[in-house]
């Protein structure tokens, strides 16, 4: 049988409970590492320690108990399988007690059990009155009915018990994601004589090996793991929920701190807007106003932010809601992750904590005053399972679409879990893949927008310009949002015209049926310009001059007309274009063109002079000309005269 998952179990309650000395009693280690927690006797930082019990391996994470170190607590809490609500029996419980039990309650810690400690101290009677305290407050938690366990860390009473209602836990804790993105929170950072910078955390997701290449988010210092330590063994390997120490190469010790992640490199992406759903406690003094200054606790993190209602004015103590956080400093957490808010004022009889929820989205856009439609998206995101998050993710995107890699460090779940919906939705045609090298792709709401968007222009476009043959794939292009991808344009594009909605000429793009008409442009159009061009013969009109010359004669066509007019000329080859916007009546060039063969069969060479002087023209026609029969290969240059090729 395959051994069962490490269990992660925490400590939480009020201070001098009894908390360090009840996890030395069960476990032999003192988790009161720093020299001030001794001398004072109070845990100001997390301690470590682990327990053994059959088959299972336990975890043990000792939190603070006072107020002013209630951050760390949270700290210790997140990750936490189970949790051990410390309670004194000499004392009852206190303001840190509700509060610590309504941060293990926000952050959804699963189940537990209550230790009364110092119970050699007081009365059976005593006992029994405090027992019965703790049972009213944890009614309606996830506490209610667990086990309260009398027990003494001085005279080892009721320490068996409390490690039978442990073990009885135990199989009811599921394994965590191992096949997940590697996180590893930081809570200490320290350098080690003989092996470097170390840092240590409760591995939260996926695993680490002995060379991986990681990362510390969010600072982005780089390095490779050099070597693991599982519960103070050396390990090749970390998994999801166990307490590691990693020692990194190639990361200076001033370049990381508490507070960041460390992962895979390329794996995560910190953010600093995040939208959530959040409950505010309800022994809050007042409501949470529309925009409120808070800080935030997600794993080791710590930060300010703005808290911004998505509805409503105010939320009310004890409600629920949505709201977007603003971090000031970016944070790594994922859809699903828990977090807590704490205020700047402590509540009456209480700490500061007033909230906390659940991240639904991160790197989002941010939220623009009241938007119906956002709070919408939102909450089908809450509900939503893998394959409607990775649609909504992908549709919320609209035109520009998500890559596969996008998807994964967005959602925060494992490569081959966005891969399987990726595949089901691109099957039921929810979504379509624009670029497989990038593996990207676009919602069917988005595509089907880019295709009418794309008909519609075609359609403005014959509307204005009858007399063209149709619209240019850039034009086209240029109508639709700039950051639709060229690739997704051209799956746009030959959709339609591979259905039929869209014919294709060369380079551009028309409705089926559609014809250049120089007719539907006032009739003689076309014959207008054609002998503008034969009038005028070796010294034509450039486009700017057209316009003018057709208006004086009769007659304001539009400039767009005249273009496809001439255009139209040059591909029935009754025009020829020598340049972009110089074009010559084709009788009038083919009438030179023979001179000039007859001049060079005579005199075997003509200088530009001599063909100035042929073509009757200025140096501004002639030379196009001249350039234009080296093309054709009629002539070559050779120095300052041309000759007849042979």
């Amino acid at each position: 049988m395959p051994a069962p998952p490490p269990i992660v179990l925490g400590t939480a309650g009020h201070i001098d409970h009894g908390k360090t000395a009840l996890v030395r009693a069960l476990t032999g280690i003192d988790t009161d590492r720093l020299k001030e927690e001794k001398e004072r006797g109070i845990t100001i930082e997390l301690g470590f320690a682990w327990l053994d019990l059959g088959a299972y391996r336990f975890g043990v994470v000792d939190v603070p108990g006072h107020e002013r170190f209630v951050k760390t607590m949270v700290a210790g809490a997140t990750g936490i399988d189970l949790v051990v609500l410390v309670v004194a029996a000499d004392e009852g419980v206190m303001p840190q007690t509700r509060e610590h039990l309504d941060i293990c309650r926000l952050l959804r810690i699963p189940r537990g059990l209550v230790a009364l400690t110092k119970a050699d101290l007081v009365t059976p009677d005593w006992l029994e009155l405090v027992r019965e305290d703790v049972r009213q407050v944890v009614a309606g938690t996830f506490l209610e009915g667990a086990p309260v366990v009398p027990c003494s860390a001085v005279t080892g009473a009721g320490l068996a018990a409390l490690k039978a209602a442990l073990q009885e836990l135990a199989p009811q804790v599921p394994g965590r994601d191992e096949g997940g993105l590697a996180r590893l929170p930081i809570d200490r950072v320290f350098t080690m004589h003989g092996f470097g910078t170390v840092v240590t955390g409760t591995l939260a997701a996926g695993r680490l090996r002995e060379g991986d290449d990681v990362v510390a988010l969010p600072g982005g210092a780089a390095g490779k793991v050099r070597g693991l330590q599982v519960h103070g063994a050396p390990t090749p390997e970390a998994r999801a929920g166990h307490r590691t120490a990693v020692n990194l190469g190639g990361v200076p010790r001033q370049d990381l701190e508490r507070g960041e992640v460390l992962t895979h490199a390329g794996a995560l992406t910190p953010t600093a807007v995040l939208d959530a759903e959040v409950e505010l406690l309800a022994a809050c003094r007042g409501p949470l106003a529309r925009r409120t200054r808070l800080i935030f606790h997600a794993g080791t993190a710590q930060t300010q932010c703005t808290a911004l209602l998505v509805e409503g004015d105010a939320l009310a103590p004890g409600a629920g809601g949505l709201v977007q956080l603003h971090l000031a400093r970016p944070a790594v957490v994922l859809p699903g992750d828990r977090f807590i808010l704490r205020g700047f004022t402590p509540q009456e009889h209480y700490g500061t904590t007033v909230g906390g929820g659940r991240v639904l989205r991160i790197l989002g856009p941010k939220l623009r005053g009241r938007d119906p439609e956002f709070a919408a998206r939102l909450r089908r995101m809450a509900a939503a399972g893998v394959d409607e998050r990775v649609a909504l993710e992908v549709e919320a995107a609209g035109a520009r679409g998500r890559e596969r890699g996008d998807l994964v460090r967005r959602l925060g779940v494992a490569p081959r879990v966005v891969e399987a919906a990726l595949a089901r939705l691109l099957a039921s045609r929810t979504l379509v893949r624009f670029d497989a090298e990038r593996e990207a792709v676009v919602h069917a709401s988005a595509l089907e927008e880019l295709r009418r968007r794309a008909l519609a222009a075609v359609d403005h476009f014959h509307a204005e310009h009858p007399v063209q043959a149709g619209m240019s794939r850039e034009e086209v292009r240029s109508k639709l949002p700039a950051y639709a991808s060229p690739r997704l344009f051209h799956l746009v594009a030959e959709g339609l015209v591979r259905e039929g909605a869209l014919a294709a000429d060369r380079d551009l793009l028309k409705r089926p049926g559609h014809e250049a008409r120089a007719e539907a442009a006032g009739g003689d159009l076309r014959e207008r310009v054609a002998a503008l061009y034969r009038a005028q013969a070796l010294t034509p009109p450039r486009h700017q001059e057209v316009l003018p010359a057709l208006a004086a004669a009769g007659g304001a066509p539009r400039e767009p007309e005249v273009r496809a007019v001439i255009e139209a000329l040059a591909r029935d080859g009754l025009l020829v274009r020598v340049r972009p916007d110089l074009y010559f009546d084709r009788d009038a060039l083919a009438a030179l063109r023979e001179r000039l063969r007859a001049f060079l069969v005579e005199r075997n060479e003509i200088t530009a002079q001599e063909f100035k002087e042929l073509t009757g023209a200025s140096r501004k026609f002639s030379i196009p000309l001249a350039e234009h029969f080296d093309a054709e290969k009629l002539t070559l240059r050779v120095g300052e005269v041309r000759r007849l090729r042979r």
